[in-house]
């Protein structure tokens, strides 16, 4: 008979007390803090140089990442480039934010407004890298932004085309509202792609504060958009 003195003895594995063993691993976020750099670091180089200017080694170099980051996190140099220029569109109108305005309890002039003033804000940024990245896809489009534009843009007009029809009355179908829309939009456009080095008009624009360009804009937009609900008023009573 076996004496229990010559039992087999318990594993090390199971006899490590408690505080020896391996801890659990915590999720990893280095990999989404590498991505969020190579997105803003190509975002930079990419309004700086352009696309066909700014390689994936000249972003990773900058990035301090390595060669296969790029490929790793975007896909290649195009899937990095097309979620910039989304990351650009963001920062600019942010969809949700201008979803939250648009169903919110405010009148729909205040909710323009509100618009028209982070608009002019965002686009008078000269620090940051997205109005002028934006500004080289309006004067030079990419193959890559109708793509951008459909999935990041057209869901925003469709909010913003929304708020317009309740303050003039117009119809969703009605071919003035692409107009108003045009008339809201052109000044935007035109503060993003004013050259900011070559002296010009535009430079004294520039220079005034951000609140100040937005309330003329304002001034011109709800005159606008007064003077077409009039007209349609006029037409329907003929």
């Amino acid at each position: 008979m076996t004496s229990s003195s010559s039992a087999k003895a318990p594993s090390a594995k199971a006899s490590a007390p408690p505080g020896r063993r391996p801890a659990r691993r915590a999720p990893r976020t280095d990999g989404e803090a590498t991505r969020l750099r190579i997105l803003e670091t190509a975002g930079r180089l990419f309004a700086e140089r352009g696309y066909a200017d700014t390689t994936s080694k000249a972003i990773c170099q900058a990035a301090r990442t390595n060669m296969a980051a790029v490929n790793y996190h975007f896909g290649s140099r195009d899937g990095l480039y097309a979620a910039v220029l989304r990351e650009t569109h963001r920062r600019l109108v942010s969809l949700d934010d201008l979803a939250r305005l648009a169903d919110g309890p405010l009148p729909p002039r205040e909710k323009l407004a509100r618009l028209i003033e982070g608009l002019v804000a965002n686009v008078v940024d000269a620090e940051g890298w997205h109005a002028r990245l934006w500004a080289r896809e309006v004067l030079a489009p990419s193959p890559l932004l109708a793509d951008v534009v459909q999935a990041e843009a057209l869901p925003k007009f469709e909010l913003i085309a929304g708020v317009l029809g309740r303050i003039t009355g117009l119809p969703a179908d009605d071919p003035a509202l692409p107009r108003c829309m045009i008339s809201l939009m052109a000044p935007c456009v035109m503060l993003l792609v004013a050259n900011r080095v070559l002296p010009g008009p535009v430079q004294a624009v520039l220079k005034r504060p951000a609140q100040e360009l937005a309330e003329h804009m304002k001034q011109f937009v709800f005159a606008g958009l007064d003077a077409v609900a009039a007209a349609r008023r006029a037409a329907g009573g003929a």
